[in-house]
């Protein structure tokens, strides 16, 4: 009967850390470049989705939804990055708590918290979740206009007897707080237009009611990520101590074979 070696696990190493607050000075700036994210977000939204117009509904939900998974992805990682670096000044000051030193106040409250991650996404998606809502509060199903005028009837537009019924033709709307709305939430939730298709006004609509959903799923992302920082940081001390412990029973291994050797090369 075979002996079958089992693969023990991997030893979890955690370092007690301070927590701080979910405000911290540094959340306004971390807001501000959230904010900056999302806008070059919704620039590769216009560059890319513009692109995946297909004809196929599959094609079109496959390639889009791509895009977005990789984009929340990033907002994902983005968090995570951001929870370790707080969860590493917590245990920065843990340790310089329990050394008998005094921690700064501003130190403090940049620990981590659980809700910091989601504070500052909150907070960098306001601007784009207050169109949202406005925009599904006063969006209405738009209609089909009429088209432009033929150039071929140009020059009837300027007899008496019909110039007054082509007139209207000419007559533009002007542009409402609904329609600069929909550019800006449009634009932030491209994928998911191009996946519903722009002739079809009354998904458009139902999409537009649920865009002040759409416009918090990146600060989610971010604070999901966030939270999951602990854990990256657990990972990085038990990498560390896997390492350590394979370093000593590498050279505990050498030591034994030197001593070995020994007595054989006397002889």
């Amino acid at each position: 009967m075979e002996n079958k070696k089992t693969k023990k696990k991997p030893k979890i190493v955690k370092k007690p850390f301070l927590t701080g607050t979910p405000v911290d000075g540094a959340t306004f700036k971390g807001a501000l470049t959230f904010f900056g994210g999302t806008l070059l977000i919704v620039l590769a939204y216009l560059l890319l989705s513009s692109m995946m117009l297909w004809d196929s509904l599959l094609l079109r939900i496959v390639t889009n939804g791509l895009v977005m998974a990789a984009v929340y992805a990033l907002f994902f990682v983005s968090g995570m990055s951001k929870g370790a670096t707080a969860v590493n000044s917590g245990e920065i000051m843990y340790q310089r708590r329990a050394e008998g030193k005094t921690v700064d106040s501003g130190d403090l409250k940049a620990c981590y918290h659980p809700l910091k991650g989601f504070v500052t996404g909150l907070l960098g998606s306001l601007p784009a979740l207050l169109c949202a809502v406005v925009l599904a509060v006063i969006a209405q199903q738009q209609l089909y206009g009429l088209s432009a005028l033929p150039s071929w009837l140009e020059p009837y537009t300027r007899r008496s007897d019909i110039g007054n019924a082509l007139a209207y033709y000419s007559v533009m709307d002007p542009m409402s707080l609904e329609s600069v709305l929909r550019l800006i939430v449009r634009a932030m939730m491209m994928p998911l237009v191009s996946i519903v298709g722009t002739s079809d006004s009354a998904a458009l609509l139902i999409l537009e009611r649920l865009s002040p959903l759409v416009a918090l799923i990146p600060a989610l992302c971010h604070g999901v990520g966030y939270i999951r920082g602990v854990q990256a940081r657990t990972q990085v001390h038990s990498s560390i101590a896997a390492a350590n412990r394979k370093y000593k029973r590498r050279e505990k291994k050498k030591r034994q074979q030197r001593r070995a050797q020994g007595p054989e090369q006397l002889n």
